[in-house]
């Protein structure tokens, strides 16, 4: 444990590093290429990258129980010990729009539970999950007549039109010919970030898998309990930073889609993709996949009266998770 946890920290700080260069130079790079920050996501590493990239290597390197783990882990963590603790400091509001956004995480952790109920989850299933995702984004892609607001991308989206206004008003004060040679040269520094970012995520997904297998050995518990709790918690950091930025910009429920997005995008997406690198077999997850799908109704329950999550209910959820994560790693 002397070096898994360690491992585990560093992981994090990668992870947390290759997310926010990935996301900030997305924009950047999707406004260049002319598409989406969603499109452009979606088509390298997801809303929610930095899970993605850690369950895929943990399914390819033999450990089934972190790569599901870790995707539902991530979304307990996520619905309660994130959001709880920015409702401890100041209530959130929540909206009938993100009550919606709520109702679809619920019913894409539904079919993550269903998936997991024979502890296994076969690249059929995988390619399933993966499907009812896309059909999930094409849906509030009509429905709001503009890409979803996920994970991290939130908040990205929530500046892009301010950034771009910014970009448009410096370009009008410049010389045609040294625009075009500074839009190339922009465009390439944020096709690099992007593909940078993916390279940090990279690492940060093998020392993640790496330092919670060591954690494994040294504890005594199963790949299960680590990766639903102390993986989780590595991989979820760059949410934390997510939910108190928006907070701080004074753009919370932002931070509130953000997450309810990211719960829908672990459920499918990332159990999905890591069952297309490697068939997940023998993981005992379902009670948490259950949890997982509960929690975004508790959160449309609990706040469909004042609309905000207030401080109490945010200090009972995050005695909630610590009830959790003790009960997983007992």
């Amino acid at each position: 444990m002397l070096i898994g946890l360690p491992l585990l920290a560093v992981a994090a700080a990668l992870l947390v590093g290759g997310a926010e260069l990935f996301v900030e130079s997305a924009a950047a790079a999707a406004r260049r290429l002319g598409l989406t920050v969603v499109a452009l996501s979606l088509l390298l590493a997801g809303a929610e990258p930095e899970e993605l990239v850690t369950a895929m290597y943990a399914a390819g390197r033999h450990h089934p129980g972190l790569a599901a783990g870790d995707a539902i882990g991530a979304n307990v963590t996520m619905l309660t010990l994130a959001l709880g603790l920015a409702a401890a400091v100041a209530p959130l509001p929540i909206s009938r729009r993100v009550r919606r956004y709520a109702v679809g995480a619920a019913a894409a952790g539904a079919l993550a539970a269903v998936a997991l109920i024979d502890g296994r989850v076969s690249r059929p299933e995988g390619g399933v999950l993966l499907t009812c995702y896309a059909g999930l984004v094409a849906l509030v892609w009509r429905l709001e007549k503009a890409p979803p607001a996920i994970g991290e991308l939130a908040e990205i989206e929530a500046e892009a039109d301010v950034e771009t206004d910014t970009e448009t008003d410096t370009e009008t004060d410049t010389q045609p010919g040294a625009n075009s040679a500074t839009g190339t040269g922009n465009q390439a520094r944020a096709l690099l970030g992007v593909f940078g970012g993916l390279l940090l995520m990279g690492g940060g997904g093998v020392l993640a898998v790496t330092g919670a297998a060591r954690v494994v050995v040294d504890l005594g518990r199963s790949d299960d309990a680590i990766g639903l709790t102390l993986l989780a918690l590595a991989t979820t950091a760059e949410l934390f930073a997510l939910v108190f930025a928006a907070a701080r910009r004074g753009v919370p429920e932002v931070a509130v889609a953000g997450v309810v997005g990211s719960a829908a995008y672990n459920a499918t997406a990332t159990l999905g993709a890591a069952a297309l690198v490697r068939p997940l077999a023998s993981v005992h997850v379902l009670p948490p996949a259950i949890l997982a799908a509960v929690l975004p109704l508790a959160l449309v329950a609990l706040t469909a009266r004042r609309g905000r999550l207030g401080r109490v209910l945010g200090v009972v959820l995050v005695a909630g998770y610590l009830t959790f994560a003790g009960y997983s790693l007992r």
